[in-house]
């Protein structure tokens, strides 16, 4: 009987609801989301009040950066919260304490939100996001080579508020968020395993380095708003990037004739279309003619095409990945820069994601045979520059 009784009020209040439903209009849908998220060094998110995941990779760990995909349902409107933190040994707000590279480290986090019943990109994070300082430290950096900064640095903490990430709370007194670039951050490892739409932005406070833990808000209104508030989303331009490459821009001798003429590391992002293949094509503006020389059309150190749609990296020293067109002196490989003339020159390498597996014959594979054979085929590209003066 008991059973009974409770199967039937279960039932009667389940019906109850579904009539309250209809009585206020259509039920509320539920959507299920992925968030596309990269931080220095770690964060957590919370949708509407409730923790949905975090970084997997603990904050401890030895430079901790890497992309993480979250999975979460929700229905619009909804308030993404984040908390955001950089990466500090103690209290002092310094890293690798004790050893020669002693430091304040930097923080950025990007994040990016994508409705998988569209696949659309619904938010992303910008300037438009508030945020709220937690941690602070050092407050005075002349700490920063101190053989005892637990003593001599000093640090401010602000409590976190309750229910900060819910959807009622008013986060009219935090400031907003700063845009950094991607060399302001330092991206590093995992950035450019995420195609990043042109919305989303790398975001901090004011103060990239002294700011440790960070809290984030913003919310997402409907599907229609979100997509008007936001640019759209793009995948015409790649991201490039080397490690090869000093934080001035310029090109480590080691890839160079001076050095050991290795081929530099090279890395890319990936646009969302399905890329069959991609060429990296690495050129430059020549120097004067040598007494005897004859102009040539083809300028490149490295052409490198028929790389599987899967890969967006080349390591240094490559021998394996892709296939190998001709460099400007005829050599199926990496021909070192040997810019003759004073003053710097500048290297350009260039990434091309592609329709189709290119069948062009080894033999034919200029550079300047290559761009023509591209043509139409090209799905997203980007660029990056270089620069190398001879000693």
């Amino acid at each position: 009987m008991r059973k009974k009784l409770s199967f039937a009020l279960t039932l009667g209040i389940l019906l109850g609801f579904s009539g309250l439903q209809q009585a206020h209009g259509a039920a509320v849908k539920t959507i299920s989301f992925q968030a596309e998220g990269w931080a220095d060094n770690w964060y957590s998110l919370y949708i509407n009040g409730k923790k949905v995941g975090e970084d997997a990779v603990p904050i401890t760990t030895v430079r901790s950066f890497n992309s993480t995909v979250i999975k979460f349902t929700a229905s619009y409107p909804f308030t993404i919260g984040v908390l955001a933190k950089d990466y500090t040994e103690n209290a002092s707000g310094l890293e690798y304490i004790g050893q020669s590279n002693q430091q304040i480290g930097d923080g950025g986090f990007v994040l990016q939100i994508r409705d998988l019943s569209t696949m659309k990109i619904v938010a992303s994070t910008n300037k438009g996001w508030k945020s709220l300082v937690i941690n602070k430290a050092p407050t005075n950096p002349t700490c920063a080579k101190s053989s005892n900064p637990l003593i001599e640095c000093k640090f401010s903490n602000t409590a976190i508020p309750n229910n900060w990430s819910a959807s009622t709370y008013s986060d009219s007194k935090w400031i907003y968020a700063t845009e950094f670039s991607q060399g302001a951050v330092g991206v590093k490892e995992g950035y450019f395993d995420i195609a990043w739409s042109d919305s989303a932005k790398l975001i901090w406070s004011s103060d990239l380095n002294l700011d440790n833990t960070i809290l984030f808000r913003t919310t997402v209104k409907n599907a229609g708003q979100a997509a008007s508030s936001i640019s759209s989303e793009t995948s015409s331009n790649l991201a490039v990037l080397s490690s090869d490459i000093s934080a001035t821009g310029a090109l480590n001798k080691s890839a160079t004739c001076d050095g050991l003429g290795s081929s530099p590391q090279i890395s890319w992002s990936t646009p969302s279309q399905k890329v069959a293949s991609y060429i990296v094509i690495m050129d430059t503006v020549p120097g004067p003619l040598r007494p005897g020389e004859v102009a040539g059309v083809d300028h490149a150190s490295l052409v490198l095409y028929n790389i599987p749609g899967t890969v967006h990296n080349i390591p240094s020293q490559n021998s394996s990945v892709g296939t190998f067109g001709q460099s400007f002196k005829g050599k199926f490989g990496y021909e070192a820069p040997c810019s003759q003339g004073p003053g710097q020159k500048v290297y350009t390498v260039s990434v091309y994601a592609l329709s189709v597996v290119l069948s062009l014959p080894q033999g034919s594979a200029t550079s300047s045979a290559i761009t023509e054979a591209i043509q139409g085929k090209v799905i997203a590209s980007g660029k990056l520059s270089m620069t190398y003066a001879r000693q």
